[in-house]
């Protein structure tokens, strides 16, 4: 008897990340699973981070970018800050001059990532 061969998620393309590799992993796994063709990682508050954002945005063409709590601001257990309303602003004006046909979602923390992309998206068939 064989194994089913896995098929590759074939549902809208993500760029998702957030400032946690743990999270970015856990995200991923989870968006990948339900059908997802989504790109995760975690993004550093630097130059670094933003020339890797950029070079993420201009590798594929995103149907949606999902932004972690942390960076914008929405997770309730970590109140913003001026620097973080700073890197979030950098942020958005990166995906909007690289990504402007992406929906934007933002997310509020790691476990809800999928209702996040959800809300904006609508679910998979």
């Amino acid at each position: 008897m064989t194994s089913p061969v896995e098929m590759p998620p074939s549902g809208p393309r993500l760029l998702t990340f957030g400032k946690e590799p743990a999270n970015a992993a856990m995200i991923q796994d989870r968006l990948r699973t339900v059908g997802y063709r989504a790109t995760t990682f975690a993004l550093t508050m630097d130059s670094a981070g933003d020339a890797r954002l950029a070079k993420e945005l201009e590798a594929d063409r995103y149907d949606g970018v999902v932004i972690g709590g942390f960076i914008n601001g929405q997770n309730p257990d970590v109140p913003p800050t001026e620097e973080r309303t700073v890197w979030f602003e950098r942020v958005l004006n990166l995906v909007h001059e690289k990504a402007p046909g992406a929906k934007i979602i933002l997310n509020r923390q790691p476990s809800e990532a999928l209702q996040s992309v959800e809300r904006v998206l609508g679910p998979l068939p």
